[in-house]
C-alpha cells in the first residue's frame, strides 16, 4: 500500500474541512499541496500543513506529478474547468457541489470522464445534519 499524495484546490471553509480531515482521520493519504485564487491565502494554508506547499494555480497543482488525486473546495464557477483537467490528467478527484453551475457543464464532465474510460469523479454531499448519520 503506498501514501495517496492529494491536492486541494480552494483553502476556504470546505478546502480547510477537507484538509483537517485527512490530516486527522484519513491514514495514508496526506494534503501535499493546495492552491487559491487568493495567493497569500493559500500560502498560508500551506505553511500549516506539514509537507505541504502552495500552488499559484489549480491547474498547475493538477498538473503536478507529485499530486495522485484532487478536491476540489473552490468557487462553483471554476468547478468545470477544474474537474475537466484533473479528468484530463487522469487524476480522482472529489469535487463538492454543486458539480458545475448548469446541466450542461455537468454533462461535458460526465462525458469525458466517460471517454477517459474509468470512474474518476465523485461529488462531495455534506449529510451533516442527517439524522441517519451517526
Amino acid at each position: 500500500m503506498t501514501d495517496l499524495a492529494i491536492g486541494v484546490i480552494g483553502t476556504g471553509k470546505m478546502g480547510a474541512d477537507h484538509t483537517e480531515t485527512i490530516s486527522s482521520v484519513v491514514t495514508r493519504a496526506f494534503v501535499r499541496a493546495v492552491a487559491d485564487i487568493d495567493r497569500d491565502r493559500a500560502e498560508s494554508a500551506a505553511s500549516r500543513i506539514p509537507g505541504a506547499r502552495f500552488h499559484v494555480s489549480a491547474e498547475e497543482l493538477i498538473q503536478s506529478p507529485d499530486i495522485d488525486a484532487i478536491i476540489i473546495a473552490s468557487d462553483s464557477h471554476a468547478h468545470t474547468e477544474q474537474a475537466l483537467a484533473s479528468i484530463a490528467a487522469g487524476k480522482p478527484v472529489l469535487c463538492e457541489k454543486p458539480l458545475a453551475p448548469t446541466v450542461a457543464e455537468c454533462e461535458k464532465i460526465l462525458r469525458a470522464e466517460q471517454l477517459a474510460g474509468q470512474r474518476l469523479l465523485q461529488v462531495g454531499f455534506m449529510r451533516r445534519f442527517d439524522p441517519a448519520l451517526p
